[in-house]
């Protein structure tokens, strides 16, 4: 997760608190947060080539698997990697803080994985050499997307969020008076 990603508070129950009032606006919401997640994933798939990005990648999975479990080194194949860049509303612990997601953006296939983090971390080893020396830097997919367009994603988000909580309010100050 990124040190400086954008946090909303109450997010869950406003919405929830809305949709006693509004089912529509929750839609609407809903809608731009969508919206904003198949989009990045669109953009993500694009990111992934059809050539392996390195010439020693395989593109087929290996005859006697000896490493990950048994798996062996996953074989580079466009289509799994782009049907593994996935759009997930699963609630859940996102943060120590107890925070959760309004959507994120996974990349469920095992050569996407190491495609897109190799070197976000530990940044030894001839694999991740020969990966900067093709001017790959960490966060190739996923996160390349995300990182150029936070910004509007930000905005956009904060926009809607901003409308919902302004729809609540004036329903509630209805329903006092």
């Amino acid at each position: 997760m990124s040190k400086n990603a954008m946090a909303l508070t109450g997010v869950k129950e406003t919405l929830k608190a809305l949709e006693a009032f509004d089912k529509a606006a929750v839609k609407e919401f809903n809608k731009v947060i969508n919206q904003e997640l198949n989009s990045a994933k669109k953009d993500a798939q694009g990111e992934v080539s059809a050539t392996p990005p390195l010439s020693g990648w395989k593109t087929q999975p290996p005859a006697n698997p000896r490493t990950r479990g048994g798996a062996g080194w996953p074989a580079w194949d466009q289509s799994v990697i782009k049907a593994g860049i996935t759009v997930s509303k699963a609630e859940g612990r996102a943060r120590k803080d107890y925070t959760t997601n309004a959507g994120a953006l996974k990349n469920r296939s095992a050569a996407g994985v190491i495609y897109e983090l190799a070197g976000r971390v530990n940044r030894t080893g001839s694999f991740i050499k020969n990966l900067d020396k093709e001017t790959f830097k960490p966060s190739r997919l996923i996160w390349k997307v995300v990182d150029k367009r936070r910004d509007q994603i930000e905005k956009n988000v904060f926009d809607a969020f901003e409308k919902v909580k302004d729809k609540l309010q004036r329903n509630l100050n209805r329903s006092v008076n």
